[in-house]
């Protein structure tokens, strides 16, 4: 019984192809190291015994093999833990098999229990067990004497723990009560929450692991709790306060990195979709990203939580107009009373405008440098308001600039959307090349009747899958394939 969809069975057998391909090579260089004349056997039957003169000319070869088969699991699990949404109990029993398969842990081999790495399968387990209905356990921790510290130009905060042995750092978000909600459906959306990220594998799912939460004082909310990476804090930072010091270390990250920081975000706003809610609130803001002195290792993470919802659940139409907030919703959810209930489409807007940015790597909202720093319009409000002057004057007659403002529904929200569009068809390929522009062309007119990600009408499936499917068809598979 074939219980996928065409469309993502068809990307599974061509990402299995690759690898088949991959593999095939793999075993034409081991060939070239091993001894034939050996009578041991190892993995893939091949011999134990290494030609050490042939194994340090074939070295490079072999690392290469290596980054290649780990960039192909990159490019493989999202496919693959998508599979965890289908409300099949098949699922479960396949999943019951893999885990029986499973060789038990080597007792001479400590470590072969526990990595730094969870494997494919538990990361699969824990998806799983994130999207069963049954009620979390209860997600309170007790108030403890925290240190916090704000991160600049970052929707959460940072706060340490210090004992006489060590100091655990932690990633506060914070939840508040909205005007108008219910306590009790924050609560459950709290609880929620908890529970798809209590399993998250921050380096896997590009999504920080939640200990629990605190109520705030008067019970006007909560503070979300998530372990912060263990190495690397003194390095973390928002990816705003990276766009707005070109001056800074980051400023001097190579197109490579950069371009890793956009799949590592478009991941993890896949994952976002995989365990079965939606952001809202897509921005250089909710991004920490970090990169250690020595250039080793860089990870993205998706903080900035305070207004999810399940993917299936109610939406606020009520919210605010502020320019800086604006600027990374589509039209049709700008204004004070959006025109239409959140959806997937709406993040994978927002993650257009963010990459849009990562590719010029621009900061398209700036800060007031005081004490306090406060949004203000930047270069990107008036670029935009002379573009508009020249394609559109009848849009500006009439309207006196000191009062304009870009947090309007219609058609100002619209040209603004056709300005970044227009931007990313002709200032980005320069920039980042032609496959990100059109990445970010697709992301931007997601939403569109004529746009290259499907009708809507293909999205409407039992366990909302097909929009994940199409999203890392042509947005996360087109980025991860671009190398350089």
């Amino acid at each position: 019984m074939n219980i996928i969809d065409g469309q993502h069975r068809r990307i599974l057998d061509e990402t299995l192809a690759v690898l088949a391909e991959k593999l095939s090579s793999a075993s034409t260089t081991l060939q070239k190291v091993v001894d034939r004349n050996t009578g041991a056997k190892g993995f893939f039957e091949f011999p134990l015994k290494v030609r050490r003169n042939k194994w340090l000319l074939e070295k490079k070869s072999l690392d290469a093999v290596i980054h290649e088969l780990e960039d192909w699991q990159r490019r493989f699990d999202p496919s693959w833990f998508l599979i965890m949404r289908l409300a099949n109990p098949i699922v479960d029993h396949q999943l019951q098999v893999a885990r029986a398969a499973l060789p038990a842990p080597s007792s001479s081999n400590p470590s072969s229990s526990r990595t730094k790495a969870q494997s494919p399968l538990s990361l699969a387990d824990g998806i799983r067990h994130a999207l069963r209905p049954d009620p979390p356990k209860s997600v309170l921790l007790p108030q403890r004497p925290l240190e916090t510290t704000a991160i600049p130009f970052c929707k959460a905060a940072a706060a340490c723990l210090r004992t006489p042995t060590k100091t655990k750092w932690y990633i506060i978000d914070t939840l508040h009560l909205r005007a108008g909600q219910d306590p009790e459906a924050l609560e459950r959306d709290v609880r929620n929450l908890y529970k798809k990220l209590s399993g998250a594998d921050p380096f896997a799912f590009g999504l920080l692991k939640c200990k629990g939460a605190v109520p705030l004082p008067g019970a006007r909310g909560y503070e979300l709790v998530l372990n912060a990476p263990e190495e690397g804090m003194e390095a973390l930072q928002s990816l705003r306060h990276v766009l707005l010091n070109p001056q800074g270390a980051h400023a001097r990250l190579s197109l490579t990195r950069r371009v890793r920081i956009a799949q590592d975000l478009a991941r993890s706003v896949s994952y976002v979709h995989t365990f079965g809610f939606v952001h809202k609130n897509i921005c250089p803001e909710a991004v920490l990203t970090f990169t250690d002195q020595d250039a080793a290792a860089d990870a993205t993470f998706l903080v900035g939580f305070g207004d999810f919802r399940a993917a299936d659940g109610g939406t606020f139409f009520l919210k605010d107009m502020a320019w800086e907030r604006e600027i990374y919703r589509h039209p049709a959810r700008q204004g004070e009373i959006p025109g239409v209930a959140y959806k997937m489409q709406h993040d994978i807007y927002s993650l257009g405008v963010c990459l849009l940015e990562i590719g010029l790597w621009e900061a398209f909202v700036d800060y007031t440098a005081d004490a306090n720093p406060r949004p203000k319009y930047g270069q990107m409000h008036q670029d935009f308001l002379q573009w508009l002057k020249e394609i559109a004057p009848e849009v500006m007659s009439g309207r006196k600039e000191a009062a304009f403002s870009l947090g309007l529904a219609g058609i100002i929200g619209d040209r603004l959307k056709d300005y970044m569009v227009h931007l990313a068809r002709t200032k980005l390929p320069e920039k980042v090349g032609d496959r990100y522009a059109e990445v970010v062309s697709t992301c931007l007119t997601c939403l569109d009747q004529d746009n290259d990600f499907g009708d809507e009408d293909e999205f409407t499936d039992a366990d909302e899958i097909r929009v994940g499917v199409r999203f890392i068809e042509t947005v996360l598979g087109r980025l991860n394939e671009i190398t350089l």
